[in-house]
């Protein structure tokens, strides 16, 4: 089980930089370390080489490197209780959500969550999953930079426990494309839509004839918090908004089901 964190001890480590030796032995297990520390400091003696054009460890590099040669191993010969803490100063909900989707992505489709703790220094969400495949942190560290959200230290709890503080400050969550100042037909959606409205200013919404769009509006703050939200009990063909101060995300839904939206929806979005 993931010991129980200490969000000033994470906070306050974090003020003395990152350390490449402390998070490669957190990596491939310090057994490991110790018995390659001689191999380990040459491989990495330019220590600068890890370090990405943000100023964050470059865990792809890391791990490849380690990888190549022959220093780390990921999977085993059956699956193991893995337990994994993801601290952030950041929104929990934005944390949450984009750490759910890169998980999702990389193939672990199939997480427990167990714990979201929360206090004025930030927020730990701990998850479990069994698997014969440890977390690559380069394969995380890949996927999460996609939107702009990137590890800053990893720490071994236990063989199978590890904390990975992330950064999410500047983090834009994948949304579906759409062309401004343009009617766009948005297609058919298997699940609500979700848009960027970043710098715009208003949009008109307009169903199919034949379809009963039974409208779910969310209008959401950079974290993810509700502003405003239209909510209708009958069939819409039309839907004007008016994007308020701080409008950032853009979540269209039925307030049944999608199949109400079966042919999708076309949009318009005016920028600023």
């Amino acid at each position: 089980m993931v010991k129980s964190i200490s969000l000033l001890f994470i906070l306050a480590m974090s003020c003395f930089g990152f350390d490449l030796y402390s998070n490669i032995k957190s990596i491939i297990s310090e057994q490991t370390y110790a018995k390659n520390r001689d191999k380990i400091e040459k491989i990495f003696a330019i220590q600068s080489e890890f370090i990405d054009n943000n100023g964050n460890p470059n865990y792809a590099k890391i791990t490849n490197t380690l990888r190549v040669n022959s220093l780390l191993n990921i999977s085993y010969s059956k699956p193991v209780n893995l337990e994994i803490a993801f601290y952030s100063p950041t929104s929990d909900i934005l944390m949450f959500k984009s750490i759910s989707e890169a998980l999702k992505s990389i193939g672990y489709s199939y997480f427990l969550s167990k714990s979201l703790k929360s206090n004025t220094e930030g927020i730990v969400w701990q998850i479990s999953m069994s698997s014969r495949f440890i977390l690559d942190p380069g394969t995380l560290y890949k996927e999460l930079g996609k939107n702009q959200i990137f590890i800053k230290d990893i720490k071994r709890d236990g063989e199978f426990s590890f904390t990975y503080s992330i950064d999410a400050s500047k983090a834009v969550l994948s949304t579906h494309d759409y062309i401004s100042d343009v009617e766009f037909d948005l297609a058919k959606p298997l699940e609500p839509y979700f848009l960027n409205i970043n710098q715009k200013s208003e949009a008109l919404i307009k169903s199919y004839i034949s379809d009963s769009w039974i409208c779910d509006i969310r209008v959401l703050d950079r974290d993810l918090n509700l502003i405003t939200q239209i909510k209708s009990d009958k069939p819409e063909k039309e839907i004007y908004i008016k994007f308020p101060p701080n409008s950032y995300y853009l979540l269209i839904d039925d307030a049944f089901s999608l199949e109400n939206i079966k042919r999708g929806l076309k949009i318009y979005i005016k920028s600023n």
